[in-house]
């Protein structure tokens, strides 16, 4: 049993390690405090490999909490890891639309009505509000883009806005509450 859950919390510790320095390679200039917390936890699962063997077969309360604090570091890895996969996904869709022209870009409604994946570009220094959620119902995915105003998008939105408003019956100001 004592084996098995070495093993156990070994490949955890070992996965955890390996997703937090590929998440850390990756996003370290923007958000390095992130990896703090999982970096501490790291450090105490490689401590307890080097605990005395006696003390680890004694206690069930250590391995458990090693096995807790493994599954934890593998969870905020993976979590990290996503969050990064889904900044290069945002960051490849805007850069996509912000580079098409007004005309470019009805085309690409069109494109997006047909497939299902209509976007909404919302900008402005007060927020977006409860617009992400409210708009997901609707099949329609928000990007916030902060104070950022783009001409382009503003186009794009603006047949968003007459979709929502002819084919469903509602403003994208009533989605904003």
């Amino acid at each position: 049993m004592h084996d098995k859950l070495k093993n156990i919390i070994l490949t955890l510790t070992l996965i955890g390690i390996g997703l937090g320095i590929f998440s850390y390679s990756k996003m370290y200039e923007f958000f390095y405090q992130e990896f703090y917390f999982p970096a501490i936890l790291a450090i105490i699962l490689i401590v307890f490999f080097f605990l005395p063997k006696n003390l680890k077969i004694k206690s069930k309360f250590l391995n458990l909490t090693a096995l807790g604090i493994g599954i934890v570091l593998v969870t905020l890895t993976t979590q990290l890891t996503l969050d990064y996969f889904g900044m290069i996904r945002t960051e490849k869709i805007l850069t996509e639309y912000h580079e098409l022209d007004c005309e470019k870009i009805t085309d690409r409604f069109t494109t997006d009505l047909a497939n299902n994946e209509m976007k909404y570009f919302s900008s402005g220094l007060v927020g977006s509000g409860n617009l992400s959620e409210n708009i997901k119902e609707y099949g329609i995915e928000n990007f916030d883009l902060g104070c950022m105003v783009y001409d382009n998008l503003n186009c794009y939105n603006k047949l968003v806005s007459n979709y929502l408003k002819d084919k469903k019956n509602i403003t994208i100001n009533e989605l904003y509450e």
